[in-house]
Formats: structure tokens, C-alpha cells, sequence
């Protein structure tokens, strides 16, 4: 599952399986299935039984060799990859062509499910596209509200050289107040370091399963880690905490 795209047929019978052996008992008879498969796997916290759904879970795999050709370009993966698929682009780039492989369908299709999670992290600004790429950290979303403006391209362009700094009068003068808000929290290093791109799910960067997972189940990672601070943060006592929980 963490290397090719499960077909359809493969998918269902497993639901198949697993519901028959969740409902129903030893004996011949079939039995009734008194919630959808759907319902099943919706996790807990939003109301369901939280059951694993196979397909998402096989998207969510697939992506993290996705992950490995957006940040591990080099490797001997990556090169073949690379070589063979988008020659000319990268890999959130690229097109699905003609004739392609099995196993690089079924990644390509991973992709959509990447680009909902990645964040670049401002290292010098020359690879970031200040109006098309994700790039803040805000509860809003990740990509810039405001306009797009001709002179300025890439995020290098907003960061003053001489100090290092970014650019105050730049942003005032041509950013809404939320994104300027949002940009002066950026920290910029001391040092030249490259743009780098993230995953804004997790503590160190680095794409997650789980996460992944979540975004594609339920479209509001938020709200699935919310239930979770609500039920612990009651005024009542452990004991009914943890029976919620």
C-alpha cells in the first residue's frame, strides 16, 4: 500500500471483510449491518467508529513517497524518477503524461493530497513565489490574500539585503494588514539558507501518515484536534474526562 494504488475491487472487499467480521458471528447466517461503511470510518471524535478507510489510508502511504521526490530529489529514487516522469519541472509541478507506470500513477495521484499539507520554510526567499506558493502560518490558510503585484515575484524581493530584515515600508505600502501581520512573524536567519519546503502538520516538519490521513478523511485537521482540547479542558473530573476521551 506504501508503493502502489490499491485497485477499487481490492479496496471494497477489504471493507467487505472487515464489516462481515465486525457484524456479524461464527454461524452462517447473515447478519444486519446497522451503520454504513462511511459512518464506520469516521473517526471517533466527529462521531463515528473510527474504523481505518483502506483507500484513504493507501492515498495517505502513497504520498509519502511523494514526499520523498519533493525532498530528497537526489537520491537514486528520486533521479529515476525524475529522469524518466517530469525531466523538466518538479514534482508539484509535474504532469501525469502518457504511458506512465503503475507505480507512478498512483503516486502523481498522492499529489493533491501533499499540496494540502506543505508550507515552505523562508530560508533566502529565491524559491518561494510570494502569490502562488503556501508560505504563512496563519489560521486563515497558507497563501497571501492580497493581489498580486508586477514588481514583486519571489519572497527574496520583500526582504531588505541591507539589513536582513524584511522590508517594513514594502509590506505596509502593499500588503493587506493580515498578511503583513502574518509576514513580520517570519523570522529571517543571520545566515544564507535555502527555502525549504515543509509539512505544516507536524512538530518537525516532516510529512505524517496520520495527519495526512486526517486531512483527506475529515478536510478539517482543526476541528478533529479541537474535540480533543474541549473534552480535556472540562471542569469536571478525570474519571468523566477520560470516559469521554
Amino acid at each position: 500500500m506504501g508503493v502502489y494504488k490499491l485497485p477499487n475491487s481490492v479496496i471494497d472487499e477489504i471493507r467487505s471483510l472487515t464489516a462481515r467480521f465486525w457484524w456479524e458471528n461464527s454461524d452462517a447466517r447473515r447478519r444486519v449491518h446497522w451503520l454504513n461503511w462511511e459512518v464506520m470510518c469516521t473517526p471517533k471524535c466527529l462521531g463515528g467508529m473510527g474504523f481505518r478507510d483502506m483507500g484513504v489510508f493507501n492515498e495517505a502511504l502513497l504520498g509519502k513517497q511523494a514526499w520523498r521526490l519533493i525532498n530528497n530529489p537526489g537520491s537514486l529514487f528520486g533521479r529515476v524518477m525524475k529522469g524518466k516522469y517530469f525531466p523538466h519541472s518538479d514534482f508539484l509541478e509535474s504532469s501525469l503524461g502518457f504511458n506512465g507506470s503503475y507505480a507512478w500513477r498512483g503516486i502523481w495521484g498522492a499529489k493533491s493530497l501533499v499540496k494540502e499539507g506543505v508550507v515552505w520554510s523562508v530560508g533566502d526567499g529565491s524559491k518561494i513565489r510570494i502569490f502562488e506558493d503556501p508560505w504563512l502560518a496563519d489560521e486563515k490558510g497558507r497563501f497571501v490574500f492580497t493581489l498580486g503585484i508586477d514588481r514583486l515575484n519571489v519572497v527574496k524581493d520583500l526582504i531588505n539585503v541591507e539589513t536582513n530584515d524584511w522590508d517594513y515600508e514594502l509590506l505596509f505600502e502593499n500588503f493587506e494588514e493580515s498578511d503583513v501581520k502574518c509576514i513580520m512573524t517570519i523570522p529571517l536567519s543571520l545566515r544564507t539558507q535555502d527555502d525549504i519546503l515543509t509539512w505544516a502538520f507536524s512538530k518537525d516538519g516532516v510529512y505524517d501518515v496520520k495527519s495526512a490521513y486526517m486531512i483527506e478523511k475529515t478536510c478539517d485537521l482543526g476541528a478533529f484536534h479541537q474535540v480533543w482540547v474541549d473534552i480535556w479542558g472540562l471542569d469536571t473530573i478525570p474519571k468523566v474526562k477520560l470516559f469521554l476521551w
